[in-house]
């Protein structure tokens, strides 16, 4: 990982740590999950992890089945009993009509339905009642003890629909042989009846409303007929075909005699016109031939044809004033006033009789449409009377029917098989569970172990730690033994002294040689401090090996103790701690008078003095930079050992002041977000770290990332 990622994840995962511990606890999780999953997976990774987390899959293992073989072991033996029935889509039909109730249907999707339905009337707490009832169950102690002796029961009982088939299998499950196969028939037997009584209770239900609907449309045939008869009485219609008939006829004749009228009445109108208003009456010579029907009118026109020849033969004879003549002429004037009074009078008799005619047309039109709507009216009340007839024909079949289909018990369901007593037990089946208990703890030990090693946010790695903070690896030094001879406990703050040959020692000197060689530019630094991000990491033990390590190389090494709170150089070194660093710099003490011998050819220390309650404000105050500056040109190498980093300030203040910086890390105990932590304190500050020690590993932990040289010195 570069550099710049490093400081990336640190601004992220740093920011406000103190503040927010859980949420920041949550983001380094994530943090590490992200990382882990970046990195190249290998078989031989999960393998270390299991290797690692062993004594966990084992734990696991052990626990898992020691509690899965112990249960089965110690677990009543179970019985299983079963009954089966079969659903038919429909009861036998023994009649020749359809049977009232119909429980099945045609349809794939609403028979499955069905199905489903009657698996869950068979688990009903209705049909548990009756079996509790039926065998008596009140009394075991089992259900006197329950709270719900129903749901009890119904936990016994398991129902399942036999993939396509219409069959049913009741199971009962008990530590009682005989009980397991009593429940089971009992359950199919109160099935079976509770259907059948059901299909009876409709049947007789609907008998009941047969009835009375054979009452109600009784009641209505009576009725509409009474309608029927009143309303022919108030309207007088005997035979309604026979009068519309007769009104029919009527209208033909009126119709016809309207027309015949009309053509009189045209006739008589013409003649009126040309011979009466237009005074062509001296014509009656041309009368129409249809008026030839009018016998006054031909009589006339005879007589005043006869009159005219005469007239004409006359006029031979005789003159104008001839009695003769005005006797003629008079009678034919006679004639033309009689011919004139007859045609008006014809016309005007013709005009009343066609008019007579319409009005007798009108009324008996009238009368049609009145005879019509009342024969609508008396349609539709002779339709309900018919309809309500066929109600009633039909609805009294069907009860008819309803009767008795009652009285042929039929039933879709039936039993196929009873329960029989079980031989063998179906629970615990001892083997089955072992052999799981052992998978399971297996994989559950081995899964376990991942979620150990997945919540695990300790450093342990050397590689991961240099990654993360984007710092070289200046060493890692290896757990040190105590054997209570070779390497006593008191000598593992001086192991280079005491043990040279030692892993830890060689490590030591790793540490020194990667300061000088291996830091550039910066591998003259004069001044170091040595810190790390919580106590107890190995710090001190660093600071007094790696100066140990370094006096032994011929440079002149002052190993300073800055812990004012809590040295331990005097004890280590085995010093009078009267005069020391506090001392320095709150009093006017020279660097000369607290300089110490340690037995260690170049090496010496300064002790942290008398403990002071504020120090802090004198690791700021200016003696401190004199200090610095005055121990930088009198030595070589001046190793500051200092308190850690997160819980209190002077780590960072007197990093500030150092030209490089070193963190201890312990493996296996610093965390991610302290050490992000700690960086982040120590960049805020402007120190110049140079890199990190992993501290304390152990040689005995699998993996790649432990160094594979020390294992291969340790064999030696």
């Amino acid at each position: 990982m570069s550099r710049v990622n490093s400081d990336n994840n640190l601004a992220r995962l740093s920011a406000k740590p103190r503040a927010r511990p859980l949420r920041a606890s949550l983001n380094y999780v994530f943090n590490n999950m992200t990382l882990k999953l970046q990195e190249q997976i290998h078989l031989k990774d999960y393998l270390t992890v299991i290797k690692n987390r062993k004594w966990i899959v084992i734990g696991v293992f052990i626990i898992t089945v020691s509690i899965i073989t112990f249960a089965s072991f110690v677990q009543k033996p179970i019985y299983r009993s079963t009954a089966t029935v079969i659903v038919d889509i429909e009861s036998p039909n023994v009649l020749s009509v359809k049977d009232v109730v119909t429980l099945g249907e045609p349809n794939y999707f609403a028979y499955k339905e069905y199905l489903e339905t009657q698996l869950e009337i068979i688990k009903s707490r209705r049909v548990a009642h009756y079996v509790f009832k039926n065998l008596n169950l009140a009394g075991l102690e089992e259900f006197l003890e329950a709270k719900d002796p129903i749901k009890t029961l119904l936990k016994k009982i398991k129902v399942e629909l036999v993939r396509d088939t219409r069959v049913i299998k009741i199971s009962a499950d008990d530590q009682d042989k005989l009980l397991a196969q009593n429940l089971a028939n009992e359950f199919a037997k109160v099935y079976a009846e509770s259907n059948l009584a059901f299909r009876a209770g409709l049947s007789e239900e609907a008998k009941r409303f047969l009835q009375t609907e054979v009452d109600r449309q009784k009641e209505k045939v009576k009725e509409s007929e009474l309608a029927l008869q009143r309303y022919k009485e108030e309207n007088d219609i005997i035979s309604a075909e026979e009068k519309e008939n007769l009104i029919a006829e009527s209208l033909k004749k009126l119709n016809t005699s309207l027309v015949e009228a009309q053509t009189r009445r045209i006739q008589a109108e013409i003649v009126y016109k040309n011979f009466i208003e237009r005074g062509k009456i001296d014509d009656l010579e041309k009368l129409p031939q249809v008026l030839s029907d009018n016998k006054t009118l031909v009589d006339l026109k005879d007589s005043f044809l006869k009159l005219e020849s005469e007239l004409v033969e006359a006029k031979k004879i005789y003159k104008t004033k001839h009695p003769k003549m005005e006797r003629l002429l008079a009678e034919i004037e006679h004639l033309k006033a009689r011919v004139k009074d007859e045609v008006e009078q014809w016309y005007k008799a013709c005009k009343s009789e066609e008019a007579s005619f319409k009005e007798t047309l009108e009324e008996k039109k009238k009368e049609a449409l009145d005879l019509e709507r009342k024969i609508i009216e008396l349609n539709a009340i002779a339709r309900e009377v018919e309809t309500n007839k066929r109600m009633l024909e039909l609805v009294l079949n069907r009860m008819k029917e309803t009767s008795v289909a009652s009285q042929i018990q039929t039933n879709n369901i039936r039993i196929q098989d009873l329960a029989e007593e079980p031989k063998v037990p179906v629970k615990p089946r001892k083997r089955l569970n072992i052999a799981l208990s052992i998978i399971i703890g297996f994989l559950g030990g081995i899964g376990m172990a991942f979620f150990t090693e997945y919540l695990d946010t300790t450093l342990k790695s050397p590689k991961e730690i240099s990654e993360l903070v984007g710092l070289p690896l200046l060493g890692c030094v290896p757990k040190i033994e105590v054997d209570g001879k070779r390497v006593k406990k008191k000598d593992i703050d001086r192991i280079v002294e005491r043990d040279s040959a030692s892993l830890a020692s060689e490590a030591y000197r790793t540490i020194r040689t990667n300061l000088q060689f291996h830091l550039g530019d910066e591998s003259g630094l004069r001044t170091l401090i040595i810190t790390s991000p919580a106590p107890k990491e190995g710090k001190t033990i660093t600071a007094c090996n790696l100066a140990i390590s370094i006096a032994n190389s011929g440079q002149s090494v002052l190993l300073v103790d800055s812990d004012l709170r809590k040295g331990r150089l005097h004890s280590i070194f085995e010093k009078d701690n009267t005069l020391g660093l506090a001392d320095f710099l709150s009093r006017e003490v020279s660097l000369e008078s607290v300089l110490l011998k340690t037995g260690i050819e170049n090496l010496f220390i300064v002790t942290s003095g008398q403990a002071l309650e504020r120090p802090a404000e004198l690791i700021t105050s200016p003696k401190m930079k004199t200090f610095i500056k005055d121990a930088s040109i009198k030595f070589k190498k001046v190793i500051f050992d200092t308190p850690p980093v997160i819980p209190v300030t002077d780590a960072a203040i007197l990093a500030s002041l150092i030209s490089g910086t070193i963190l201890v890390i312990e493996s296996g105990k610093s965390t991610r977000p302290l050490l992000l932590d700690a960086k982040s304190l120590l960049e805020k500050v402007s120190a110049k770290p140079l890199g990190i020690v992993v501290n304390n590993i152990s040689l005995t932990r699998g993996g790649d990332y432990y160094p594979y040289y020390y294992k291969y010195y340790r064999k030696k």
